[in-house]
């Protein structure tokens, strides 16, 4: 290429930027700023994943999640759904103005879950003038020394007097320290958050791979009708494990006709119609 053609090219890559600006004013197009194409989301998280790692031994662990109203407007949390009931997700303030704060808590029982890695999720369901969707995450990998509660719920489906029994059992996976003995693993304590609900301190057994195991039993002969919650509260001498809880579902007779059903009536012979001879 000759010196004369090469001036005209670098001439021609000069001016194109300017030629091009030119043209975009003199047809009104305005490039769009990324914040109008995006706008964000109103209820705005200080972390949308808590991720406790390997945490040492206890009876439970939470997660917090924190949030602020981000909006111009008002918003309403209607509400929590978590991927496992057993997180317990509370919030008693459902209505942020905006600039507002709020908070809630994911809650694992270790004692009744595997240990191991668990991921949970939380779906959170609002609106602020229109319904929308935003989800928070909590990871955690639980300890395989530890104290462990079984079953992790228990139902009864209790429709007659007769008293019905099962057993709860606390087995102790806890190691020894290598510079102290291990101290033993005692209940203190049975309560239940229903008054009609029998709660006792069982017997403490060796199972069969030689661990510990202590028992709870749980008693229950008449039962009001309906769907009633409570929870069996353990107490132990164990501070990392002070106390653990078992939830109950417990179905009475959701009738009068089944009430009827439990308690005997009296019936009167019938008089005989027939007329003296």
């Amino acid at each position: 290429m000759d010196a004369k053609r090469k001036r005209k090219w670098l001439w021609v890559a000069a001016v194109l930027p300017f030629v091009s600006a030119v043209a975009v004013q003199a047809t009104g197009s305005k490039v769009r700023p990324i914040s109008d194409a995006a706008p964000r989301d109103p209820l705005a998280f200080e972390q949308y994943l808590v991720n406790l790692g390997s945490p040492p031994p206890r009876a439970e662990y939470a997660g917090r999640f924190a949030f602020r109203n981000v909006g111009s407007t008002p918003l309403v949390i209607q509400k929590l759904e978590p991927s496992c009931g057993c997180l317990n997700p509370r919030l008693e303030k459902k209505e942020f103005a905006p600039g507002e704060q709020g908070e809630f808590y994911l809650r694992v029982r270790a004692a009744n879950e595997r240990p191991g890695p668990h991921e949970y999720t939380c779906k959170l369901i609002y609106d602020d003038g229109q319904t929308r969707e935003t989800d928070v995450r909590f990871k955690i990998t639980l300890p395989t020394e530890r104290v462990e509660i079984r079953p992790r719920a228990l139902a009864f489906y209790q429709y007659s007097d007769q008293a019905t029994t099962r057993e709860i059992s606390i087995t102790d996976f806890r190691a020894a320290p290598d510079d102290e003995p291990l101290k033993r693993l005692d209940i203190v304590e049975v309560t239940c958050t229903l008054p009609w609900v029998d709660v006792a301190i069982g017997e403490a057994l060796l199972d069969d791979a030689g661990q510990r195991r202590l028992s709870v039993v749980v008693k229950i002969a008449e039962v009001p009708p309906g769907t009633h919650h409570g929870t069996v509260n353990v107490k132990t001498n164990i501070k990392e494990y002070a106390e653990l809880r078992v939830p109950l579902q417990i179905d009475g007779p959701d009738s009068q006709r089944d009430v009827a059903r439990r308690t005997p009536r009296l019936t009167a012979k019938p008089v005989s119609q027939e007329k003296p001879r």
